[in-house]
């Protein structure tokens, strides 16, 4: 089976999204917005998107540093690929637009589950900004 050309592209940009903390907010914010448009159709993933999106902003603000380098880059990639309109399913595509997006979400959760738990501890303990 071929790689996703689209997953290697998400990922790419991932990497550079990391190195810069204005690009990391960035993708946050887009993320939140967008997963707040698409509240009725995401349904529970419009929630696991806003977490890893809170994540990445704790990470990037020095919060919450505890997240291995290839966590980081899994839900950056992840995060990508949910805001990316051209992917394997194109997201206008009523009904199936957002099917891979949930796809690629569940395989990042699958591989960073543990990390995205204690995140989920941490961030349980703390105020909320």
């Amino acid at each position: 089976m071929a790689a996703n050309p689209f997953r290697k592209q998400a990922s790419r940009r991932a990497e550079r999204i990391l190195r810069s903390a204005t690009a990391s907010r960035w993708l946050a914010k887009a993320v939140f917005n967008r997963s707040d448009q698409l509240q009725q159709r995401l349904g529970e993933a419009a929630g696991q998107l806003k977490l890893l999106a809170r994540m990445l902003l704790d990470w990037t603000a020095g919060r919450y540093r505890q997240v291995p380098r290839g966590t980081l880059l899994t839900i950056t990639g992840a995060l990508v690929y949910f805001l990316m309109p051209l992917d394997a399913i194109p997201d206008p595509i009523i009904g199936l637009g957002l099917l891979d997006d949930i796809g690629v979400l569940a395989k990042a959760w699958q591989f960073a589950g543990k990390d995205i738990e204690r995140y989920q501890q941490w961030r349980e303990g703390q105020e909320d900004p």
